[in-house]
C-alpha cells in the first residue's frame, strides 16, 4: 500500500479545503453577515469532521470503499460505493469545468473552452496514474507557494487602503436565524463538506497517531483562511457590489494599484486558482479511480484514461458559467452533495456505534465471573 507523512497530509487538507473558495462570496444573500455564514459553516463543518474522523478511527487501515462493504454489508455497500464513485466523479467535473469557464472568461476569453479543460484533465490524470504518493509530494511543494501568494494579495490589499471594516456594519441586522440558514448546508457542503473524500486517503498514513490532530488543527488554520478572505471582500467591495460579482476576490485583486506601476495583478491570482481547482479536482479524479479499482479489481493505472475521458466528455453538460454554477450553490449543495456528505456519514456513525456498543455488552455478557471461576476450581 502506497504511503503518506502527516506533512503531505497538512498540505493536501489545507490546499483541498481552500481549492477556489476565496473567489467566491459564500453567504451573500445575508448581505455585510456573510464573513459570520463562513463562521458557521466552519464550526458545523468541523462537527462533521468529528463524524469522517469517527468512523476512520473505529476502521484502522481501511479505506472509504472498505468501510462501506463491512458495515452495509455486501449488496448495499456496493450500491453506495457505487454511488460514491460517481459523486467524486461528478465533483472532478465540477472542478475541470469551473477552471475552464473561469480562465476563459477572466483571462483567456479567445482560447477555446474545450482546450483548458484538456490541459487540466490531462495534467490531472498524469498526476492521478503516478498514485497517491507521487500527487502527495506535489501537493506538500505547492503548499508554500499558494500561502506565499495569498500573503501577498493581503499585504497589498492592506498598503492599498483599500480594506474599510465598516461596511460589515451593523452585525446581525436581521438576527440570526438568516445567517443559520444560508451556512446550513450549503456552506457545509461547500467547501468543509467536500473532505469527505479523505475517507479514501487516510488510511495511507504511515503513522496513524497524529491523524485526527493534524487534520483538525489544518482544518481550523483554513477555517480562519477563508474567515479572513470572506471579511475582505465584503470590506473592500461593499456588499452591495459583491452580491452581484460572480467572482468578487477577482474584482477586488484588480483594485490594486501601488506607485501606479504595480497593478493588473492577474497571473498571481490565476496561478493561486489553478493551484486550489487542480489540487480539488485531482483528489476527487484519484479517489474515483481508487474506488472503481476496488470494485472491479483492476489497475488503477489501466483506469485513470477511462475515468478521465468520462470526466471530461460530462464536463460540457452547462452551456455556460452562469449556469454551472447555479447548478452547484442552488441545486447540489443543497439537496445532492448532503446525502453523501451528511446523511450518509452520520448513518455509517450511528451503526458504528451500535455495533461496538453491542459488541462489548456480547463480551460483557459471555465473561465469566470470578465467583464462578472459583466455582469451577473447587
Amino acid at each position: 500500500m502506497e504511503k503518506i507523512d502527516k506533512y503531505q497530509l497538512i498540505a493536501m487538507t489545507i490546499l483541498f479545503i481552500i481549492g477556489s473558495s476565496p473567489l467566491y462570496q459564500l453567504g451573500i444573500e445575508v448581505n455585510q453577515d456573510a464573513w459570520l455564514v463562513m463562521l458557521t459553516g466552519m464550526l458545523a463543518g468541523l462537527l462533521l469532521l468529528f463524524v469522517y474522523l469517527y468512523i476512520q478511527n473505529q476502521n484502522a487501515g481501511k479505506g472509504l470503499f472498505q468501510i462501506l462493504k463491512h458495515h452495509f454489508g455486501r449488496l448495499i455497500g456496493t450500491i453506495l460505493a457505487i454511488a460514491y464513485i460517481f459523486y467524486f466523479i461528478y465533483e472532478s467535473m465540477r472542478n475541470t469545468r469551473e477552471f475552464g469557464d473561469i480562465i476563459n472568461v477572466a483571462f483567456l476569453p479567445n482560447t477555446p473552452l474545450f482546450l483548458l479543460m484538456l490541459i487540466m484533465i490531462v495534467l490531472s490524470g498524469y498526476a492521478v496514474s503516478k498514485g497517491i504518493e507521487v500527487f502527495f509530494r506535489v501537493v506538500e511543494f505547492l503548499l508554500p507557494i499558494t500561502m506565499i501568494g495569498y500573503f501577498l494579495l493581503v499585504m497589498m490589499f492592506i498598503s492599498t487602503n483599500l480594506i474599510h471594516l465598516e461596511r460589515l456594519l451593523p452585525i446581525l441586522e436581521n438576527g440570526v436565524m438568516p445567517v443559520i440558514n444560508a451556512a446550513i448546508p450549503k456552506v457545509i457542503s461547500f467547501p468543509f463538506g467536500q473532505i469527505v473524500v479523505f475517507l479514501v486517503f487516510w488510511s495511507h498514513l504511515n503513522n496513524r497517531k497524529p491523524l485526527t490532530k493534524v487534520t483538525v488543527l489544518s482544518y481550523l488554520f483554513v477555517g480562519v483562511f477563508l474567515l479572513v478572505f470572506s471579511i475582505l471582500n465584503l470590506a473592500i467591495l461593499d456588499p452591495t457590489i459583491t452580491s452581484i460579482s460572480t467572482l468578487p476576490m477577482l474584482r477586488s485583486v484588480r483594485l490594486i494599484q501601488i506607485a501606479n506601476f504595480l497593478e493588473r495583478l492577474d497571473p498571481i491570482i490565476m496561478m493561486l486558482i489553478y493551484i486550489g481547482i487542480f489540487v480539488k479536482m485531482t483528489a476527487f479524479y484519484m479517489a474515483a479511480v481508487l474506488g472503481l479499482s476496488q470494485l472491479i479489481k483492476i489497475s488503477h493505472k489501466m483506469l485513470t484514461l477511462a475515468v478521465g475521458g468520462f470526466i471530461y466528455a460530462i464536463s460540457f453538460i452547462s452551456p455556460n458559467l452562469i449556469h454551472h454554477l447555479w447548478i452547484g450553490f442552488e441545486q447540489n449543495l443543497k439537496y445532492h452533495f448532503p446525502i453523501f456528505q451528511i446523511y450518509v456519514p452520520l448513518l455509517l456513525a450511528l451503526i458504528i456505534m451500535l455495533r461496538s456498543i453491542f459488541s462489548s455488552m456480547r463480551k460483557g455478557g459471555t465473561k465469566p465471573s470470578p465467583a464462578s471461576k472459583k466455582d469451577g476450581q473447587t
